[in-house]
């Protein structure tokens, strides 16, 4: 903090605010959704609170309980609470009720500030909205200083009860003095993404407020890549704290999703050199900060900026903090450098206590004399050493409290918890290391009194509404007597390789890999693997995410049909235990000639668009296009070598497709197709790029993909970028703009470009597709088709040939996708397409195709590739669209052509199964990064041809506009037809909306 902050009070948190709202009062201090906050409004709403508050005698010395969700309110209430000299203890809404009462009774609260008065009858409910100026003065100021308490935090503790951590002024206003390992000032804008209980929350809300920056509140929890993506775009945010766990997520899943930032901080675990290194490859212009610190020490003790150079061993935990003193001690004495003891904290940092446990204080504050004086210490329970550089590193736990995904877990807890749930007459929790070290998960053995009735269902229910989520065993196993060891301890071996055979978890390699990655796609502590992925919060996304990694893990393909059936953690480990069937021979298996034997068969959608290409008007239709508005320079020469990098680098769209020996992909040897056109009349800038990229692309010849940059001025441009379908698919829009940003930023530094993903080539490719099928059960999918295609008739048009246009789009608001969500956004999106079209054209029973992945491990997810294939959905009367979408989805491997033929022929040149398509693009939008430059994606429908009679497609909007874009073939369906279909689709999102 500068000298800006002086004031009357610059040592307590409140009064920091104040001196920041006076100088800076229009500026906008909280974003939430669509609301903007300033400070000013911000320091008068609380003033109004404060006064509500001091009329009911909070004051000095009291603990005032705030239970709201993360909001501007919530703030509005802790500056408030503040201002009258107390200190706040924000809950998470979400624990039990229970839970609620117990820490407000720990708390000894008089006033509980309230979103509702269920809980809490007596509660203060705050105004729905800011308090508008002109509302009471400001509470007089109480008589307080720095080292008063301002906040308490929340752990879990071995006696059961939650640890209430008791945080000064002083030790939060310490991170911001000089901060050295963020940049706080009045350019920041921070996303609030913590559990509001936690310390991490008051550095990513009073960081921002306390400097003149903007915080940015967030609605959804967790905090995933998309959102970060979201915030990024949509607010500025420059600066994250994100857990360690969270980190090396969104590093695994999409690491560019951390473009635009220029400083993260992760803290809460050990931080993986590898991932470290993954991360600065390709973001090596982002500051990346480890931070290191228990609550009692309030946010971070230890920061360290990490460097590629030093990533050959574990990330150090860094320096001291403003204020802030680190000693590593062994029997009273500080140790020499590089001597491992334990790390004890001292300074402005320190809580003041644990609320109501002075037992537990004295054993974790203790004062030592260290140099000659007596010292107030924190002992961590972690031990480390101190290199002569005066750096710190971590060297593991002295006792069992340990960190689980990022969260601080003591098993004492859970033990105490359990032991009285009734039935239950011991119980031992046991920690689950993981793969990569650390904890993965914890698991809970437990021994019953007899006909008690305590299943392992029945004690993790009741574990689920005593402790906070995140202290839940993974699993839980009932045993008639615990393991000991020869010396009678309790042999924790033992009990891990229990959990590790519980029927959860079958064994063999797929044991405990797959909790961990349906608990890593959805962001979930913890997993039941009893329990459905839908009933999880998963959707058929998910589904296709979890089968890739665990495809990648387990080196062998996971069908997401497999999934869809299994549903659960412990039936698809049950399938994994069963050996791969041998593959039958395949005369497509042969070595191909030598002249291309470097070949590979196209699949069975690929040869359709070959076959396709050799129909002009056909062809036009397979052609995808996407454009971009560029405002800002563009390096001409950079922009065409990094087309020239994407092109070499996606083996599909440098091959040649050829249909003379076989419909084959052979890597070709043509160059890439960059053209630059100049017009001064933007006009006709677009006009010029439609025509460019409607030109054929000739499959044959290895031209499969077109980019065409028109300038219309130095700084205005268009980027249009078409792609062949044999080669393209939805998926690859996002990975073939990300791969072009990349490039282009290494071009432009005049550097070679250093991709985070590997990709397969053109034979691993076809590898990883043909051990999809041969996972499959392809037999018994046939079987499904046949019977379920029967007799399934061609849709009939309405006879009319009118013109007008051919694409329509209806905008989604809010109310339409929280309908469309509650009702699921698959099952909502093929019932709406049904009604409509059964209301346009009368007719009840026909099929509707919907396209689904074929990507079939992590390696794919990076490839520029069409891999995709289509499933028949059938409405017809007395069908639930839930349940035929659950069957369909369990029988998507077998290739569409082959389904095709078991379905009667419909002639004309139609489609033999469906006439209409509905398309959920679920897959990331793609972001398109030039340095130097505001890239936007153009969202003009004018530029596409369907592929089908009729297609709906619903983007959800996670970086755009939500909305359902309709289009008609001209030749099929007519004008008033598609209208109709509009009108249709209308009512029925409406419809939902209301429902929702």
């Amino acid at each position: 903090m500068d000298d800006a902050t002086a004031g009357r009070r610059p040592d307590l948190i409140h009064a920091v605010f104040r001196a920041r709202a006076a100088t800076r009062p229009d500026s906008v201090a909280l974003i939430q959704g669509r609301r903007r906050v300033t400070y000013r409004s911000l320091d008068e709403s609380s003033d109004a609170v404060a006064s509500l508050l001091h009329a009911r005698g909070v004051g000095p010395g009291q603990t005032v309980p705030v239970l709201l969700a993360s909001s501007v309110e919530l703030v509005v209430a802790l500056l408030a609470v503040l201002k009258c000299g107390a200190a706040y203890a924000a809950l998470d809404a979400a624990w039990p009720a229970a839970r609620q009462r117990a820490v407000v009774r720990q708390v000894n609260a008089r006033t509980v500030i309230v979103g509702s008065p269920e809980v809490f009858p007596d509660g203060l409910v705050l105004p729905g909205a800011p308090v508008p100026p002109g509302g009471p003065a400001p509470v007089p100021d109480a008589d307080i200083t720095g080292a008063d308490p301002a906040m308490v935090f929340f752990t879990s503790g071995t006696t059961g009860r939650p640890k209430a951590v008791v945080s000064p002024h002083r030790a939060t206003l310490r991170l911001f003095d000089d901060c050295p390992f963020a940049r706080f000032d009045t350019s920041t804008v921070m996303p609030q993404a913590a559990a509001v209980p936690w310390d991490a929350f008051a550095l990513e809300l009073w960081g921002p407020l306390l400097n003149g920056g903007t915080c940015v509140l967030l609605d959804d929890h967790p905090f995933g890549p998309r959102g970060l993506r979201q915030v990024i775009r949509r607010h500025g945010v420059d600066t994250v704290f994100l857990t360690t766990s969270l980190f090396h997520l969104v590093v695994d899943e999409d690491v560019a999703a951390f473009t635009g930032l220029r400083t993260v901080i992760a803290g809460g675990e050990e931080l993986r050199p590898d991932q470290c290194a993954r991360f600065l490859a390709v973001h090596p212009g982002i500051r990346l900060v480890n931070g290191y610190g228990p609550v009692e020490s309030t946010v971070f003790a230890l920061t360290h900026d990490v460097t590629a150079q030093e990533l050959h061993g574990p990330v150090p935990l860094g320096r001291p903090v403003p204020h802030t003193q680190v000693v590593v001690v062994d029997d009273g004495r500080i140790c020499d450098p590089d001597e491992v003891g334990e790390l004890c904290i001292a300074g402005d940092g320190l809580a003041v206590e644990y609320l109501g446990d002075p037992a537990e204080t004295a054993a974790r504050f203790v004062t030592l004399t260290l140099a000659g004086s007596p010292v107030r210490l924190y002992r961590t329970g972690d031990r480390g050493s101190r290199r002569a550089d005066g750096v710190y590193l971590f060297a593991g736990r002295a006792d069992r409290q340990v960190k689980v995904r990022g969260h601080r877990v003591e098993p004492a807890a859970v033990e105490r918890a359990a032991d009285l749930v009734a039935g239950v007459r011991r119980s031992a929790a046991v920690l689950l290391p993981g793969a990569g070290g650390g904890y993965e998960s914890m698991g809970l053995v437990y021994r019953a009194e007899p006909a008690a009735g305590a299943t392992p269902h029945t004690v993790l229910a009741a574990l689920r509404a005593e402790l906070p989520a995140y202290s839940v065993p993974a699993r839980v196993v009932e045993v008639a007597a615990f393991p000991l060891t020869p010396t009678g301890k309790l042999d924790t071996a033992a009990l891990r390789e229990l959990l590790r055979q519980a029927p959860s978890a079958v064994g063999g390699q797929a044991s405990g890999v797959v909790a961990r990655a349906f608990a890593e796609v959805l962001e979930l502590t913890a997993v039941d693997p009893h329990t459905s992925l839908f009933e999880l919060g998963g959707t058929s996304l998910s589904a296709i995410r979890i089968c890739h990694r665990l495809g990648a893990q387990l080196g062998r393909p996971i069908p997401v049909s497999r999934l869809m059936r299994a549903q659960t953690v412990a039936a698809l480990e049950r399938w994994l235990t069963e050996p791969l069937p041998a593959a039958a021979p395949d005369p497509a298996d042969d070595p191909p000639p030598a002249a291309d034997r470097d070949s590979v068969p196209l699949s069975a959608m690929q040869g359709g668009f070959l076959l396709g290409n050799l129909d002009p008007e056909f062809d036009l239709a397979a052609l995808c296009p996407m454009i971009w508005e560029i405002d800002g320079p563009v390096d001409v020469a950079a922009l065409a070598a990094a087309v020239a990098d994407v092109h070499h680098r996606h083996g599909y769209l440098s091959a040649r497709y050829d249909l003379t020996a076989g419909a084959l992909a052979t890597p070709g040897d043509r160059g890439s197709d960059f053209q630059l056109i100049k017009v001064a009349n933007e006009a006709a800038a677009r006009r010029l790029l439609y025509e460019a990229l409607s030109r054929p692309l000739v499959l044959a010849d290895a031209e499969v993909w077109r980019v065409v940059l028109v300038q219309t001025s130095s700084r205005r441009s268009l980027l249009g970028i078409v792609v062949h379908h044999i080669a393209f698919d939805g998926w690859s829009e996002h990975v073939l703009a990300r791969d072009l940003g990349t490039a282009y930023a290494a071009r432009v530094d005049g550097c070679a470009p250093r991709f985070a993903y590997p990709v397969p080539g053109l034979a691993d490719a076809d590898r990883l597709q043909r051990q999809l099928l041969q996972a499959a059960d392809l037999a018994e999918q046939a079987r499904f088709w046949r019977a379920e295609l029967a007799g399934v008739p061609a849709l009939a048009w309405p006879d009319e040939r009118t013109g007008g246009p051919v694409v329509a789009e209806i905008a989604l608001s809010p109310s339409h996708l929280a309908g469309i969500d509650r009702a699921g956004r698959l099952p909502a999106l093929l019932d709406v397409v049904g009604d409509s079209v059964e209301q346009a054209t009368g007719q009840q029973d026909f099929a509707i195709g919907l396209p689904v992945t074929r990507r079939a491990s992590a390696a794919t997810e990076h490839l520029v590739a069409c891999l995709i294939d289509t499933v028949s959905v059938r409405r017809r009367p007395g069908t639930a669209t839930s349940a035929t979408v659950a069957a369909v989805l369990q029988h998507a491997d077998l290739p569409f052509a082959e389904v095709a033929r078991m379905s009667p022929r419909v002639g004309g040149g139609r489609n033999p199964v469906y006439q209409v398509m509905a398309v959920l693009q679920d897959s990331p939008e793609p972001q398109l990064l030039l340095p130097g430059s505001q890239v936007r994606l153009s969202h003009d429908a004018e530029a596409h041809r369907p592929l089908s009679e009729l297609i709906i497609e619903f983007f959800p909007g996670a970086h755009s506009r939500p909305r359902l874009r309709i289009m008609r073939d001209p030749d099929r369906v007519g004008h008033a037809t598609m209208a109709a279909v509009v009108a249709g689709l209308t009512a029925r999102l409406d419809t939902l909306a209301r429902a929702s």
